[in-house]
């Protein structure tokens, strides 16, 4: 799509690259079109905290006499160069001054290709105003197998956020396509992300869908996967389920499908490490070498995490000396998985490595004055505030009445808390299944103060979605009120002049920006895109400045065109969170 000299419209050029991580900016002077490839470039550059690199094919070309490069030369330097980018670190991309007669051939092609499967955002400035339909149509971004190669990579590394726009797309395009198995790997992934989102009845419903359609179309790989998924949501209050993990591991080595065998292998060894008399050296040792078979790094840091951890936790209680000789192994496996997480390009693992190893190893964490800040800061890059909140516990130590703080009382399960155990230097013993997940607070979970208060005494916020099915750019009626409990003081006296403000998180508009909920605030939400958009209304007493209460909701947008098997929108889900 081209924007120079017809919108020059900044807002629709990020929304473009944001969906599609693809530019292309055609036609107009050179000044303005470089000018407005790198404004786009920096704002979304800052956003995501990317860095930028900028390459001009004319530049590559420009050498006269005898040793010049010919316009496909230059060209084939400015692909490898990107190429090489890339191999470093995800970027931002800008390739300018693409001459006439390229930009629907080979160049814009090759560089599409380039960037395949890549977390870069590409964006290309050509001098020709023509647009090759042929050229375009190859966007990794459009094909369903590739959305789904990099919202698997955002679940491994244990950023699951990324996932969820990817995934959304996935589903879409192989239900385009008519692609059922495609269509069923898709919603495989998102009940894994689901899973990894703390959300067990969610994931627990796509994956058996995702079962279900693997049996129909035969695909035996995907239906071990699916049970392996299935099997790990046990994990999450704390009593794991080592038999269906067995099972999905015999369904993968019946598929051939060894690396999947290593995988649930790896996970029934971890349900089972902690039981009297379990063998888990041995277990751990074989699952390494399966890993090592297949060239899988991250399955390997996984397990050398989790002998360590095994290694550091049996210290003393097998009535033996070798204490000191298991603290030095132990210390050696979290080094090997820390390198390996790193290596993988894995926050998730990293940050629960440096946590364990820290908690392990005094002498480690001593070296370390800021250890507790570092590790909060990883867990902070990939939005796991669960993460944070176990940081916090091991800084503060165990609480005078034994109760777990609300940063994690409001995201895990009771049970699982309840395992949590503590060494006599005073040291969490944290639940291994505690990794698993990156819980978000469950809405109205009651804070401390709040727990002896009658729930007929509160205030709550209720949103309400007037309008039916959003789709992209249309705006949508939300209503906002404040619903006082009959225990309230606000249930027999009109309610004070609060302020209702809206913010959209994601891509989307809404308007006002305040509102008065004694008035019957209502605000139009304008989406952008299609899939999942998330709205955030904070309450508040404009006399005195405080938030009242903060909540958020989550509202499904449709694609505006028909298509097979459109999903119809629900009403706002809120989560209410009391300032």
């Amino acid at each position: 799509m081209s924007f120079v000299g017809r919108t020059r419209d900044l807002a629709a050029a990020r929304r473009e690259l944001e969906t599609r991580r693809l530019l292309v900016v055609s036609g107009a002077p050179d000044a303005d079109r470089s000018a407005f490839l790198d404004a786009v470039a920096r704002e979304v550059a800052d956003e995501v905290g990317l860095p930028v690199y900028r390459f001009r094919v004319a530049d590559a070309g420009e050498r006269s006499g005898e040793g010049g490069r010919t316009p496909g030369e230059a060209a084939d330097t400015v692909v490898e160069a990107c190429r090489g980018v890339l191999a470093v670190d995800p970027c931002v991309v800008v390739v300018d001054g693409v001459p006439a007669g390229t930009a629907d051939g080979s160049l814009l092609a090759e560089l599409i290709s380039a960037f395949a499967g890549s977390q870069s955002f590409l964006l290309v400035g050509s001098t020709d105003a023509r647009e090759d339909a042929a050229a375009l149509s190859s966007d990794r971004c459009a094909d369903g197998w590739a959305l789904l190669a990099r919202a698997a990579v955002h679940c491994d590394r244990g950023d699951p956020r990324a996932a969820g726009p990817l995934l959304r797309r996935a589903v879409e395009a192989h239900q385009v396509a008519g692609d059922r198995r495609g269509e069923a790997w898709a919603v495989f992934l998102y009940g894994r992300m689901c899973r990894l989102r703390g959300r067990p009845e969610d994931a627990r419903r796509l994956l058996q869908a995702a079962r279900e359609t693997f049996r129909a179309v035969g695909e035996a790989p995907g239906e071990a996967w699916a049970a392996v998924e299935l099997a790990r949501l046990a994990t999450r209050s704390g009593s794991p389920d080592p038999d269906a993990l067995a099972e999905a591991r015999r369904l993968h080595e019946g598929a051939g499908d060894r690396r999947g065998a290593a995988w649930a292998h790896l996970w029934w060894t971890v349900a089972r490490a902690d039981e009297p008399g379990f063998p888990w050296q041995e277990e751990f040792a074989s699952v390494q070498g399966r890993f090592h078979e297949v060239s899988d790094r991250l399955g390997t840091a996984w397990t050398l995490h989790h002998h360590a951890l095994t290694l550091a936790r049996t210290d003393g209680t097998d009535g033996t000396d070798r204490t000191d000789e298991r603290r030095r192994e132990a210390d050696r496996l979290f080094e090997g998985a820390l390198a390996l997480f790193e290596e993988a390009d894995c926050p998730h693992g990293r940050a629960w490595t440096m946590l364990e190893y820290a908690l392990r190893s005094p002498a480690h964490r001593f070296l370390n004055g800021e250890w507790a800040a570092e590790i909060r800061h990883v867990f902070h890059g990939i939005g796991d505030e669960a993460g944070e909140a176990w940081v916090d516990l091991a800084e503060a130590g165990p609480s005078p009445g034994g109760e777990p703080p609300y940063e994690l009382a409001c995201r895990y399960p009771t049970a699982l808390l309840d395992t949590l155990g503590w060494t006599d230097a005073g040291e969490p013993l944290i639940p291994r299944a505690a990794r698993d997940t990156q819980p978000e607070p469950r809405p109205g979970f009651p804070r401390p103060g709040d727990r002896d208060r009658p729930d007929d005494s509160r205030a709550h916020v209720r949103l309400t979605l007037l309008d039916d099915a959003p789709v992209p750019d249309v705006p949508a009626r939300i209503a906002l009120e404040v619903v006082p409990g009959p225990g309230h003081p606000w249930s027999t006296a009109p309610l004070p002049p609060l302020t209702a403000r809206a913010t959209s998180l994601g891509h989307a508009e809404i308007h006002p920006a305040h509102g008065v909920p004694t008035d019957g605030a209502e605000f139009r939400f304008t989406p952008h895109r299609p899939g999942s958009h998330r709205l955030r209304f904070t309450v508040e007493d404009p006399a005195t400045g405080t938030v009242l209460q903060q909540v958020e909701a989550e509202i499904d947008v449709v694609p505006s065109d028909p298509a097979p098997h459109r999903p119809t929108a629900p009403a706002p889900r809120p989560s209410a969170r009391r300032a």
